[in-house]
């Protein structure tokens, strides 16, 4: 399949994902584990495009996601801040708050698929033999 079949198929997915009944266990079952294929093949071909991309190019989105993970990062909750506002046992539940809610941020804000894209650009260039600036 080409990556346009890839997508066709996988919006049909989701609208017969949405289409089932409620009680539809198996046929969601099925349906959720040919999207999870369809989505791990999607993912080997766009690789496969990024190597064929510029240099520049490829420099260019490593540094705009470094920006946009800087962005999330700042809207976390400061661990060691908070933790200095109450005592022995507040502090600690509310590290586990505060680290749940962080959590939440990064996921929301599509931080763990940043972080992974990051390290797939710095691979292909590490492979070029691209000196990888640090980030600011």
């Amino acid at each position: 399949m080409n990556l346009d079949d890839i997508r066709v198929r996988l919006g049909e997915i989701q609208t017969e994902l949405l289409d089932l009944p409620d009680d539809a266990f198996e046929q969601r079952h099925k349906l959720r584990e040919e999207q999870d294929r369809l989505r791990t093949e999607a993912r080997s071909h766009a690789g496969d495009m990024d190597k064929d991309r510029s240099t520049p190019d490829l420099l260019s989105e490593l540094s705009g996601l470094r920006t946009q993970m800087k962005s999330i990062e700042k809207m976390r909750i400061d661990l060691v801040q908070q933790a200095g506002s109450g005592g022995a046992t507040s502090s600690e539940m509310g590290n586990l708050g505060g680290v749940k809610i962080n959590k939440g941020i990064d996921d929301a804000q599509g931080l763990p698929a940043i972080k992974a894209r990051i390290g797939l650009i710095k691979g292909i260039l590490i492979d070029r033999g691209v000196e990888v600036p640090e980030a600011d």
